[in-house]
C-alpha cells in the first residue's frame, strides 16, 4: 500500500508529537548530563567522548543508512524491512567483534586503559539499538511519533535514573557508561512493545538490493560525517588531552542541543512528508520553505543568545570547573546558526532518491572540512571549534544547490529568507548585552538575559509580521481547529493565498 500523503493537519500533528518527544527525551537527558557535569570530571566526558565516535560510526550503517531506506521507499515489503533487520543485526555483531579486539590498541593510543573495557560495553550498547532501529525506522515512516514519544521518554527515565545512582555510588565514569547502555537496551524493549512490527525468521539476500544502493550511499556519507566532527574531536584528545576533549565534548553537546532538536523536530517528518510528494516540485518547494521558516524562528534567537551567554550558561549550569569550555561554546553557537538549513536541505535531496549525490556533496564538505581542521588545531582547541564555523557557512552552497536545480530554492533564495530574522535578533540582542553589563548579581544574568531577549524577539517577529512567525501561528491554529473537529479552508484556496501555508 503506497504511502499516503499527509495533509496539513495531519503534518502538524505528527511535529507536536515530534515536539514533545524530543523536547523531553532531550530535557530529560540534559538535566542529567548537567547533573553528571556536576558530580563528574572534565576527563571523564572527554573518555566517553572517544567510546561514543565507535558507537556513532557503528550506529550509522544501521540506523543512519539501511534503516532509513525503508522510510525512503515508497511501498517496502515485510520481506525487505526483516531483511534490513537482520542486515543490521549482522553488521552491529562484527563491529562490537571490531571494537572488542581493538579495544586494547584504542586505550593505549589514548593512554587510557579504561578504553579498552569500556569498548566491550560500547559493543553491547551498538547490538541493542540495532534491535530496534527499523521499528523505530517504520513508526516514523509512519509518523507515529506518539509512540516513539513515549518509548524515548521512558528510556530517558530509566536510563537517567541509572545514571545518576551509579555517580552518586562513587561509579565515576562507569556511570556515563551504564547510562548509555540502559537507554539503548529500554529504547529497543519499549519500541517492541509499542510496535506490532516483528522480523520474519526467514532472511532473503536478494531483495535488499534496491535498498542497498540508497543504504550503502547514505552510511558512507554518515560515516564521513561522523569521522570529521567528533573524528576532529578525537584529534583534540590526542593532541591536548582527554580534559580538553570534556571541555570541547561538553561545548558542543551544548550547543547541539537547541538546533539538533529543531532539525529533528521538522527533520522528522520531512523525509517521509517529502518521499511522498517527490513528485510535485511546487509542494516540495513549499514545505522545504515553510520547515526552513520555522525551524530557523528558533534557531537563529537561540544560536546568537548561546553565543552572547556562553559564560553564565556554563557556569550557571554545570559549575566552575567548567569555565574552560565557554569560549568554545561561544564560538560553536555561531558555526551552529545554519545547521538546521544544511540538514533539511539534504532531507529533501534524499527524498527524491539523491542519495549518490548526497555522497558527492559530504566527501566535497569533508576534503574542504579536513583543510580547516588542520589548520584550526594549530590555535589549539578555540582554533578547531572556528574551523567548524568557516565549514559551515562554506558547505551551505553544496546542501543548498541541488534544491535550487530540483525545486527552485535554492541558496540565494534560502538566504533572502533569512533577512526576515534580522531585526528581531539585532533587538534581541541588545536587551541581552544590556543586562549581561548592567546586571550587578551574576545568578540573575542569564534567566533575565533569557526572559528578556525572548520576549522582545516574540514581540518583534508579531509586530512586524515576520512570515516564519506568522506560518507558526496559523499551523497552531490548524491544529486547534482540528481538534475541535472544524475542516480548515479549502486546499485549492490555501495554494492561492499571499503566503504559502503549512508544510506543503
Amino acid at each position: 500500500m503506497v504511502q499516503p500523503i499527509a495533509t496539513r493537519a495531519s503534518a502538524a500533528k505528527a511535529g507536536l508529537w515530534s515536539a514533545l518527544d524530543l523536547a523531553l527525551r532531550q530535557g530529560l537527558q540534559f538535566f542529567v548530563s548537567v547533573v553528571l557535569a556536576r558530580l563528574l570530571t572534565p576527563a571523564d566526558f572527554g573518555v566517553i567522548a572517544i567510546v561514543s565516535f565507535f558507537t556513532s560510526l557503528s550506529g550509522i550503517f544501521i540506523q543512519g543508512g539501511f534503516a532509513t531506506a525503508l522510510i525512503q521507499r515508497a511501498d517496502p515489503t515485510h520481506e525487505e524491512q526483516t531483511a534490513i533487520f537482520w542486515l543490521g543485526l549482522a553488521l552491529s555483531a562484527a563491529m562490537a567483534a571490531a571494537l572488542y579486539v581493538s579495544g586494547d590498541v584504542i586505550a593505549r593510543f589514548y593512554n587510557q586503559p579504561l578504553l579498552a573495557p569500556l569498548m566491550i560495553v560500547a559493543g553491547v550498547q551498538i547490538v541493542l539499538s540495532a534491535l530496534g532501529s527499523v521499528h523505530s525506522a517504520l513508526l516514523a515512516r509512519d509518523l507515529r511519533f506518539d509512540l516513539t514519544m513515549i518509548s524515548g521518554i521512558f528510556a530517558s527515565v530509566i536510563s537517567g535514573t541509572v545514571g545518576l545512582a551509579a555517580a552518586f555510588a562513587g561509579f565515576g565514569i562507569w556511570a556515563l557508561a551504564a547510562q548509555a547502555c540502559t537507554a539503548a537496551f529500554i529504547g529497543t524493549i519499549s519500541l517492541w512493545v509499542f510496535s506490532p512490527w516483528r522480523p520474519a525468521w526467514r532472511f532473503s539476500p536478494t531483495v535488499l538490493k534496491p535498498l542497498l544502493g540508497f543504504g550503502t550511499w547514505i552510511s558512507l556519507s554518515g560515516v564521513l560525517e561522523i569521522i570529521y566532527t567528533q573524528g576532529s574531536a578525537l584529534l583534540v584528545g590526542k593532541l591536548y588531552g582527554v580534559q580538553d576533549l570534556g571541555f570541547y565534548n561538553r561545548a558542543a553537546s551544548t550547543q547541539q542541543l537547541p538546533s539538533m532538536t529543531l532539525y529533528s523536530v521538522i527533520g522528522r517528518i520531512t523525509l517521509p512528508l517529502f518521499a511522498a510528494r517527490i513528485d510535485e516540485p511546487e509542494a516540495v518547494r513549499r514545505g522545504l520553505r515553510t520547515a526552513i521558516g520555522l525551524v530557523m524562528l528558533v534557531n537563529v534567537p537561540a544560536m546568537i543568545g548561546i553565543s552572547l551567554l556562553a559564560d553564565p550558561i556554563v557556569t550557571t549550569l554545570f559549575g566552575d570547573k567548567w569555565k574552560a569550555a565557554a569560549p568554545i561554546l561561544s564560538i560553536l553557537a555561531i558555526g551552529g546558526l545554519l545547521y538546521p538549513m544544511h540538514a533539511l536541505n539534504l532531507q529533501a535531496l534524499l527524498a527524491h532518491g539523491g542519495s549518490a549525490r548526497f555522497f558527492r556533496i559530504e566527501v566535497i564538505k569533508k576534503l574542504m572540512g579536513v583543510g580547516f581542521v588542520l589548520v584550526g588545531t594549530i590555535y589549539g582547541v578555540e582554533g578547531l571549534a572556528w574551523a567548524q564555523v568557516v565549514l559551515s557557512v562554506v558547505a551551505f552552497h553544496f546542501n543548498a544547490a541541488p534544491m535550487g536545480q530540483r525545486v527552485g530554492y535554492g541558496t540565494t533564495a534560502q538566504i533572502r529568507d533569512l533577512g526576515q530574522f534580522v531585526i528581531p535578533t539585532l533587538l534581541m540582542s541588545t536587551v541581552v548585552l544590556l543586562i549581561v553589563h548592567l546586571v550587578l548579581w551574576p545568578v540573575m544574568i542569564l534567566p533575565l538575559a533569557v526572559l528578556s531577549g525572548g520576549i522582545t524577539y516574540i514581540l518583534a517577529c508579531y509586530m512586524l509580521k515576520v512570515r516564519a512567525f506568522t506560518d507558526a501561528l496559523d499551523l497552531v491554529t490548524d491544529m486547534v481547529r482540528q481538534r475541535k473537529g472544524r475542516r480548515a479552508a479549502d486546499p485549492v484556496q490555501r495554494s492561492n493565498s499571499t503566503h504559502d501555508e503549512g508544510l506543503f
